[in-house]
């Protein structure tokens, strides 16, 4: 039954995305941050399942080295990578092994469909998404639960059921401290980023409005850097001064980047006639300096330690994904072409010491997930898929996404995605396809891909 559920649900979000993108393309406007419209209602228990109201508090409980999924009916589970001690956030469950020890769970919970869990960096929370099906329409709010189970609040309310990206009621990315959660959200007046402090009620507030609009947060949580428009904004305080303008950048990239220690900044702007990646201290436009040349549209990330960028550009102007993939160090001395192939996104390992990236294998119209050292050696294939719509727009926009959604296990050994299996790994006797699965990926090559459980998306914790 929730399967089914679950499709209406998705079919819902499907028919909605024309119009919030419609109308976050025309929204505009600037200034400090306001109280939001959707918060007044915010701590309203669900009638049916799903986390606990906002007088639930959050337990406080690390956890380390786990997978959270979204099932094919719309429920959140954390799971260990071996398939053990899964836990049902959203509801109840029957679980069961199914075959080949793959994890089966009926949910009960047929009004709730759950999307995009994100881990705070601590591991202690998780936000995700919540769409709630009722006689009078849908209702979508963010939820914050505790990644152990139990307890758990809604820190904002849609004015309007609405989409940001297909499939994504929302944008959520934590701050580093964990405390604080940033989400980009339609509004009927806008397209907004809003910061809630996910420990009081009613908090949410209006930081930026504006379409397209793209930031990162600051080691601390103390900064974000927004690119909304063609604009470079600067948000020292978020949720008490707003954003101040730095400069007029254009569109031929998406995300600015603070680097890990906040203390620089990387964006994409035009040096005379040529786009090229500049880098300068954070807030200080003066201090600016080129540091690779690019062909837009770019996108870029730092390494974890923050030496080096790597940055992807398409030199054919005809090409529909990215078709170089470069590594630069922070002062530009040095830069390295890793590879040119069709180039649909890349993540760099925790450690900073490797690369995994998503080729596109047009003629076989599928994905193919690899691997390699940070300075293009030991290359891995590691599998050849179709990913799941959700995981297909987090590889769409996966500049954004890698701040906030690790398919990297913490200690860089494996990977974590979600879709269908192609021929290319064969497929057991006797076996029909059964939808979107997920799987663990060795980063070294050197074992099979493991199906884990049913699932459309799924990310590792932080730590």
């Amino acid at each position: 039954m929730k399967l089914i559920e679950a499709r209406v649900a998705r079919s819902l979000l499907r028919t909605l995305a024309p119009l919030v993108l419609a109308a976050g393309l025309t929204a505009c406007g600037q200034g400090p941050p306001i109280v939001a419209e959707g918060t007044d209602e915010s701590t309203r228990e669900s009638d049916a399942g799903g986390p606990e109201s906002s007088d639930s508090p959050i337990p406080v409980e690390v956890m380390v080295d786990r997978i959270a999924y979204v099932s094919a009916a719309g429920d959140l589970f954390v799971i260990d990578p071996d398939g053990g001690n899964l836990i049902n956030l959203t509801g109840g469950s029957q679980v069961q092994d199914g075959p080949q020890g793959r994890v089966m769970a009926q949910p009960v919970d047929f009004n709730n469909f759950y999307y995009w869990p994100t881990w705070s960096p601590d591991g202690m929370k998780l936000a995700a998404s919540r769409v709630e099906t009722t006689g009078l329409g849908p209702v979508v709010t963010v939820e914050v639960m505790g990644a152990a189970g139990g307890g758990g609040r809604t820190v904002y309310r849609n004015e309007v059921p609405s989409l940001v990206a297909q499939g994504a009621p929302h944008y959520l990315y934590w701050s580093p401290d964990s405390r604080q959660l940033a989400f980009l959200a339609s509004t009927p007046q806008a397209f907004a980023l809003l910061v809630a402090d996910t420990q009081a009620p009613d908090s949410a507030l209006v930081v930026e409005t504006g379409a397209p609009l793209y930031f990162h947060w600051g080691a601390g949580g103390e900064k974000l850097l927004l690119h909304t428009g063609d604009d470079l904004k600067l948000a020292e305080n978020p949720v008490a001064v707003g954003s101040a303008d730095l400069a007029e950048v254009g569109q031929g990239f998406r995300v600015p980047a603070l680097s890990p220690s906040g203390d620089q900044m990387a964006y994409i702007s035009l040096d005379g006639q040529n786009s090229a990646l500049f880098i300068a201290e954070t807030g200080r436009m003066d201090s600016a300096r080129v540091i690779l040349e690019v062909v837009p549209p770019a996108a870029f990330a730092w390494s974890p330690e923050g030496g080096d960028l790597a940055v992807v550009d398409r030199q054919n102007a005809s090409s529909p994904v990215f078709d170089r993939l470069r590594v630069v160090s922070a002062d530009g001395g040095k830069v390295q072409t890793l590879l040119d192939e069709a180039i649909v996104a890349f993540f760099w390992s925790p450690q900073g010491d490797k690369i995994a990236w998503v080729r596109l294998q047009a003629e076989q119209r599928a994905f193919q997930w690899k691997t390699s050292a940070v300075d293009g050696a030991d290359v891995r294939e590691l599998f050849t898929y179709q990913p799941s719509a959700d995981a297909l727009t987090m590889l769409t926009f996966f500049d954004q996404y890698a701040y906030s959604h690790s398919p990297w296990s913490p200690d860089g050994a494996r990977l974590v995605v979600a879709g269908t299996q192609t021929e290319t790994f064969g497929r057991r006797n006797g076996e029909t396809p059964r939808g979107d699965r997920v799987y663990i990926l060795d980063a070294a090559g050197g074992a099979p891909p493991k199906e884990l459980a049913q699932g459309n998306l799924a990310f590792w914790s932080w730590n």
